[in-house]
């Protein structure tokens, strides 16, 4: 059942760029395109790595086209998500656009100080280092 998802979710995103429409519902297709990349347990399974290149692939080129729309309302909300993934990546489009600068040093801080997976806590750290 996974596996299909993952099948209908790429297909329809696939078709939304291929057609060049906006991705209009960014919050929903950020938290998506992030929940598809790999964990530290992860990175052995070659299919997941797979996926989790085609999504970091399909996010790069959502985070495009976020900095040319006003998108500050919902990288604030995505800085909340649930998933480590999301705000983490959510963080570094943040800093790359120089907005909410002091709610992503208490997300990434906190990503660093709560996290078990060491590949998101290195993460973190690093665009820390980069502020």
């Amino acid at each position: 059942m996974g596996n299909n998802y993952q099948y209908q979710f790429d297909v329809g995103v696939i078709e939304m760029f291929k057609q060049g429409e906006k991705m209009e519902n960014y919050y929903d297709l950020f938290v998506q395109l992030s929940l598809q990349q790999c964990l530290k347990n992860d990175y052995g399974d070659k299919e997941k790595v797979k996926a989790h290149n085609k999504a970091s692939k399909k996010l790069r080129q959502l985070q495009a086209e976020m900095k040319t729309n006003d998108c500050t309302d919902v990288l604030f909300n995505l800085l909340d998500y649930s998933d480590d993934r999301v705000r983490v990546n959510a963080a570094y489009l943040c800093l790359q656009m120089n907005i909410h600068t002091d709610k992503v040093l208490r997300t990434l801080n906190n990503v660093v100080d709560s996290t078990t997976d060491p590949t998101l806590a290195f993460s973190a750290k690093m665009a820390l280092h980069g502020m």
